[in-house]
């Protein structure tokens, strides 16, 4: 199911970020690593966000789609895929970075072309109407790959072509634990963690699955972030966050509190724990950059392209960017 979803972008530029404005930052974040508060138009919490070749882009409870276009955030959708209202909990962005897919409550599953400003409506595939926690896409837009776990712990991969997705079956990867967080690289390979410390790859786009640590972790894992060069970055509970180099684990503990959000690539990471601590890898390993005090538990976290900063997104509506 297709529809053209906001043809005036409704500029909704009255903005209700005003309760975080005064946002006081600690710690040791200089001039040049200031995270601010942005005016958001929406109090509606915010679940993930994600750089795409139109800009940012974040999603949150009932359905809510916010887009980020020459500084401003404006509502790209109002009320989800097709005006059903469904919190959407996720997104992940093709690797050209044209096509946004997002997915949440009730089996929410959508696409969202970025530079057509079309969405089209996958929702409940394979009648699977529990709802999604974590989507990755690789792959160009029209012919990307797809992972979707719902909230039993079930994983669906799918392939598109063209207007259509072809899904896969529905399989139940890792130790019996559930499954939290995915990843793709654009060379097919997947990982997955779950709640149990297990961490899985797959080197055949999601068919099998091996696990490839980590014994003696007792960590709940909640995200996941990979490269194509088979660095993966895991982390969750007790402030742990795991780094593999495709032969060893190393560990390293950022704080007392659990790690809610990984982004990274080949040159930087950043993580967010969900008390509001940001923290970046560097030569010299992780560094918190700057102790947030949002008053509202944070979410996600993404790192910046050309034409996004870098973004925490999290409860009311807060949205906080790092400048230049």
């Amino acid at each position: 199911m297709t529809a053209d979803r906001h043809p005036s972008r409704r500029r909704l530029l009255a903005s209700v970020g005003t309760a975080v404005a005064s946002l006081t930052l600690a710690g040791c974040g200089s001039a040049d690593s200031e995270w601010v508060a942005a005016d958001v138009p929406t109090d509606a919490t915010l679940y993930d966000v994600v750089p795409t070749a139109e800009g940012a882009y974040a999603v949150g409870e009932d359905g809510i789609v916010l887009a980020r276009d020459d500084g401003d955030w404006t509502v790209a959708l109002e009320n989800g895929l097709s005006d059903t209202g469904d919190g959407l909990r996720t997104a992940a962005v093709t690797s050209n970075g044209q096509g946004l897919w997002v997915a949440g409550d009730s089996g929410a599953l959508g696409l969202y072309d970025v530079v057509a400003d079309h969405v089209a409506d996958f929702s409940a595939p394979l009648e699977k109407t529990t709802s999604w926690t974590a989507i990755a896409a690789a792959g160009l837009a029209g012919d990307e790959r797809l992972t979707a776990i719902n909230s039993s712990g079930e994983l669906l991969r799918g392939r598109r072509q063209g207007a259509t997705v072809k899904w896969g079956d529905v399989s139940k990867p890792g130790s019996g634990s559930s499954v939290t967080d995915v990843d793709l690289t654009s060379l097919a390979y997947g990982y997955i963690v779950d709640t149990d410390g297990g961490v899985f790859e797959s080197r055949d786009g999601g068919v099998t699955w091996t696990q490839i640590g980590i014994e003696g972790a007792g960590v709940d894992f909640a995200a996941v972030a990979a490269t194509d060069t088979g660095h993966v970055t895991v982390a969750g509970g007790n402030g742990a966050v795991y780094g593999y180099n495709g032969v060893n684990w190393s560990r390293a503990t950022l704080s007392e509190q659990p790690i809610a959000a990984l982004a990274r690539n080949r040159d930087t990471a950043l993580a967010v724990s969900s008390a509001g601590t940001i923290y970046e890898r560097s030569f010299d390993g992780w560094e918190p950059l700057d102790r947030l005090r949002p008053g509202n538990e944070l979410h996600a976290v993404a790192l910046g392209t050309a034409r996004s900063p870098q973004l925490v997104v999290g409860e009311s509506g807060t949205v906080l960017e790092r400048r230049y």
